[in-house]
């Protein structure tokens, strides 16, 4: 474990010396201006699945976008990936108890969310790892044919989060007939949006699903700091009467498998 953890910590440090590079070179372009655009939902209904590691990390990252497909017509999938024990400090609870707590408010949220579609895999802490590679539970996700992927950014700030971008850049070069969107929505840590989409009219609902992470919220007020990270990006699209917006780092699949295979190998 401990030499997993050395290599995460190598690549982490890597990328950020590439970002601030990038960034740099930004910088020093007076010319150069890079706004998100208004993410797009088109004429045709569309297939989403989400990835989420965490029971949570989909509603607070991605709730309110959510919340559109679905208003959209389009038919909305969630995976839960972690058993997400480690996320309720103490020894009051039993593992099996943490675990159906957790599962518990996930199923909840998907209500609030009105996302009937959704399984949990219930990954252990010890097979959350680059070297463990759930193989058949994503060739039985790739054959679902999403058009859009959502997961936690690969820029954020959770190792978890890392790592699943790691299984997905496996699969998506075990199956390279399958191509769909990426979009990488941020939790610990803004992004270099290229997408955002105004949620203001979705807020009081994703409020309500965010709510039911009980567990969650004793130790960290995610509910203030969530809704604070969408106020600000309502910023980026420029009317005042949108007071609430999330952002994604939105990629065709070629390109966020380059994205991914540069930040490993640099």
């Amino acid at each position: 474990m401990t030499g997993i953890r050395q290599l995460l910590e190598y690549f982490s440090g890597r990328r950020l010396r590439l970002r601030v590079q990038q960034l740099a070179a930004l910088a020093c372009n007076p010319h150069v201006t890079v706004y998100p655009e208004r993410m797009r939902f088109p004429d045709r209904a569309q297939r989403i699945l989400v990835l989420t590691p965490h029971a949570d990390d989909e509603t607070f990252g991605a709730g309110g976008a959510l919340l559109q497909h679905l208003a959209h017509g389009d038919t909305v999938g969630v995976v839960l990936f972690s058993d997400n024990i480690a996320s309720i400090d103490g020894d009051v609870l039993s593992g099996e108890e943490k675990c159906a707590l957790r599962l518990e408010e996930f199923a909840g949220a998907m209500r609030a969310l009105g996302i009937t579609e959704h399984e949990s895999a219930v990954i252990g802490n010890r097979d959350f790892s680059p070297d463990v590679y759930p193989a058949s539970l994503f060739t039985r996700l790739i054959e679902k044919e999403a058009d859009v992927l959502y997961l936690p950014s690969l820029f954020d700030n959770h190792q978890d989060h890392r790592i699943l971008n790691i299984w997905l850049r496996r699969a998506l070069r075990e199956h390279p007939g399958y191509r769909p969107l990426i979009r990488g929505f941020e939790v610990w840590s803004p992004l270099p949006a290229t997408a955002v989409t105004d949620i203001t009219q979705h807020i009081e609902s994703k409020r309500a699903a965010m709510g039911c992470y009980a567990s969650q919220q004793e130790a960290i007020d995610y509910m203030h700091h969530i809704e604070g990270l969408n106020a600000y990006r309502a910023m980026t699209l420029g009317e005042k009467k949108i007071r609430y917006a999330e952002a994604f780092l939105e990629l065709p699949a070629d390109a966020y498998l380059d994205l991914v295979e540069s930040s490993l190998l640099q």
